[in-house]
C-alpha cells in the first residue's frame, strides 16, 4: 500500500523511482563546442597515453610507443620515432628522466635508471593497469582498473557491475608493491599532489583523495554526468581531468535490469551494447538512431549520445572551474589522455583519433 502511494505521488510530481537520473551538464560543465574549435595537431587512430617526458611528447597506439615532434609549423605534430613493445600499452607516466610504461600482460617497464626493467612485484592484474603517477624518483603509484578484466574490456567491467580495482604504491629501488586501496570501481586516472593521491573512480562517477598509505580516503568530486578518466596536475595549480564518455539515463536503467543486461552481454557484440562508447556514428547497428539523433538529416548537437569530448579544469581541491567539450555532432570524442607541455594543453581523443591543442590563456586557481 505504501509503495503504491509512493509511486502515485512520484508519477504526479515527476520523480524518478528507477535511480536512472543523470546529473545535468550545468555550471562549469555547461555544454559548449570549444574542443572542436581548437587546432588539430595530428590525426592518429587509437591515440592514447599522451605524456610529456622531458623535452619529448610520448603517446601510444596499440603496442607502439611513439615519440612526437614539431612538424615544422607551430600548429602541427609528426611521429619522430616508433618502438613496438610486446603488448598493448595501457598507461605511461614520466618524471624527469624516468618513464614508466604499462604493457598488457607483461607488467610495467621502467626506463631511466640504467637498463630498462620490468616491475613484477605484487599481485596486480598486469592486463589492466589503467594509470601511473610518480610521487618522486623512488615511488610510483599504479592504478589497476579491474582484477577480472583487461583494460580493453572496460565496457564489460562496467556492464557486469564489477568493483575490483585497486591502487598500489611501488618502491622503485626494491620493486616492493603495497596495495593502498581496493574494491574500487575501475580507477581510470591517478595523480599525486601535495602529499595526497587523487584517483578517478569511473563507475562511481567520482574522484577520491587519500594519503600515500591509503589513509583518510574521501570523495572530493562526486555525482559527475560523465565517466572520469586520467588526471594530470596543471602547471598553474590544480588539475586537468579527462572524462572519456558521458553517462546516459538508458545505460543507468539497463544497469538495473539484470536479466536484460546479462542477455545483452551474452548475445550481442560489445560495440552494439547499450553502453557508453569512445566514438559513435560508425554503424547503423548502434543504439539510438533515427529521430532521436537527427532532424532534416542533420545530427542534433543536443541529441542523446554515447560518446562526447570532455576536458575539465579543476582547482586544488578538485572543484570544477571550466570545461572544454565536443558535443554529439563534434569530431573530438573519447578524450582518454591529456598532457601539458610548451605552455599549452594537448588532448588525445582516442575515439576520434585526434590530438588537439587547447591554446586558451592559462588561468591560475
Amino acid at each position: 500500500m505504501i509503495g503504491a502511494i509512493k509511486r502515485a505521488w512520484a508519477n504526479f510530481r515527476g520523480f524518478d523511482l528507477t535511480g536512472s537520473t543523470v546529473p545535468p551538464m550545468d555550471g562549469p560543465l555547461r555544454p559548449n563546442a570549444k574542443l572542436d574549435g581548437f587546432p588539430v595537431l595530428l590525426k592518429l587512430d587509437d591515440v592514447d597515453n599522451l605524456t610529456a617526458a622531458g623535452g619529448r611528447i610520448l603517446c601510444s597506439v596499440g603496442a607502439d610507443l611513439l615519440t612526437l615532434s614539431e612538424d615544422g609549423s607551430a600548429q602541427g605534430l609528426s611521429v619522430a620515432s616508433t618502438e613496438t613493445l610486446g603488448g598493448t600499452i595501457t598507461a605511461i607516466a614520466a618524471s624527469g628522466d624516468l618513464v614508466a610504461v604499462a604493457i598488457e600482460g607483461e607488467g610495467i617497464r621502467l626506463e631511466g635508471q640504467g637498463p630498462a626493467r620490468l616491475l613484477e612485484a605484487g599481485r596486480r592484474n598486469r592486463a589492466c593497469v589503467t594509470a601511473l603517477a610518480f610521487a618522486d624518483s623512488g615511488t610510483l603509484f599504479v592504478a589497476v582498473g579491474s582484477d577480472r578484466h583487461p583494460a580493453r574490456e572496460w565496457k564489460r567491467d562496467l556492464m557486469t557491475k564489477t568493483a575490483a580495482g585497486s591502487v598500489w604504491r611501488v618502491d622503485l629501488d626494491t620493486g616492493a608493491a603495497v596495495e593502498i586501496a581496493s574494491g574500487l570501481a575501475f580507477p581510470a586516472g591517478i595523480a599525486v599532489s601535495g602529499g595526497r593521491v587523487f584517483v578517478s573512480e569511473a563507475w562511481r562517477h567520482r574522484v577520491v583523495a587519500m594519503g600515500a598509505d591509503g589513509s583518510g580516503r574521501r570523495t572530493v568530486l562526486d555525482r559527475l554526468p560523465a565517466y572520469p578518466g586520467r588526471i594530470v596536475p596543471a602547471a598553474g595549480g590544480g588539475f586537468w581531468l579527462a572524462m572519456f564518455a558521458p553517462r546516459n539515463p538508458l545505460v543507468e536503467f539497463v544497469l538495473k535490469e539484470d536479466a536484460y543486461r546479462e542477455r545483452m552481454i551474452g548475445t550481442i557484440e560489445p560495440d552494439y551494447w547499450i553502453a557508453p562508447s569512445l566514438v559513435t556514428g560508425r554503424s547503423f547497428l548502434e543504439p539510438i538512431q533515427g529521430g532521436a539523433r537527427k532532424k532534416l538529416n542533420m545530427l542534433k548537437p543536443w541529441s542523446p549520445t554515447w560518446s562526447t569530448g570532455l576536458v575539465v579544469r579543476c582547482g586544488d581541491d578538485m572543484a570544477m572551474l571550466r570545461s572544454y567539450q565536443s558535443r554529439a555532432d563534434g569530431e573530438v570524442h573519447g578524450v582518454t589522455s591529456i598532457c601539458e607541455t610548451g605552455g599549452r594543453l594537448l588532448a588525445g581523443a582516442k575515439g576520434s583519433g585526434r590530438i588537439v591543442a587547447i591554446d586558451e590563456p592559462a588561468e591560475t586557481t
